[in-house]
């Protein structure tokens, strides 16, 4: 990070940081459990 005052992020550049990173990970999590769903049902087939 930069201490340079003219180079600090916004309030608002942070807040849409943030809300991206809290939807990758949303996303992230969302195909783990429907791997671990999916892995399940083709395993019980079997």
């Amino acid at each position: 990070m930069t201490l340079d005052p003219q180079k600090r992020r916004t309030p608002e550049e942070i807040r849409a940081g943030n809300k991206r990173l809290g939807i990758v990970m949303v996303l992230i999590a969302a195909v783990f459990f429907v791997g671990i769903v999916v892995r399940q049902y083709l395993l019980s087939r079997g």
